[in-house]
């Protein structure tokens, strides 16, 4: 397997796997099942926090939006809602993931994947891009979670 690519934030490595494309949205994209199956990047693990909840507000077989709220996630940094990356339809939900979202922060791009959408490919970011898109927004990233842990 190729070696990762690795963005640091601060003193955390982030590590980016190469055989993925990802969202600006801090997903990651495989290809699979006629649409692409889609998991957290280590970005967005690293701003969560641990996993402690995981809830889906559409089920497999839905029609999705890109940008349609689909549910949210609870971890011990932040509470966020989640939002469909593509238009499509959800093939399925990872119930293994549902069940035990530690997985996330375990294996995050492999077993702790989120959910598979079929559709036509959206635009995404080949590995070296996401990674410029990082860098590039990481200066407004550390101002704005140092206001917020200025307000705890």
């Amino acid at each position: 397997m190729p070696k990762p690519l690795v963005f640091m934030m601060g003193q955390a490595p982030v590590f980016l796997p190469v055989d993925r494309q990802y969202a600006r949205n801090h997903m990651w994209a495989v290809a699979a099942d006629g649409g692409f199956r889609w998991g957290f990047s280590g970005y967005a693990v690293k701003l969560l926090g641990d996993a402690r909840h995981l809830e889906w507000s559409i089920q497999g077989g839905d029609p999705v939006d890109p940008g349609q709220a689909i549910g949210y996630i609870e971890a011990s940094k932040a509470t966020s809602d989640l939002y469909a990356p593509m238009a499509g339809q959800c093939a399925h939900l990872n119930q293994e993931v549902l069940g035990n979202p530690e997985l996330i922060n375990t294996n995050l791009y492999d077993s702790g994947w989120l959910l598979a959408i079929s559709g036509s490919a959206p635009a995404l970011l080949l590995p070296e891009e996401y990674l410029a898109f990082l860098e590039a927004a990481w200066p407004l990233a550390q101002r704005l979670l140092k206001g917020q842990l200025g307000r705890s």
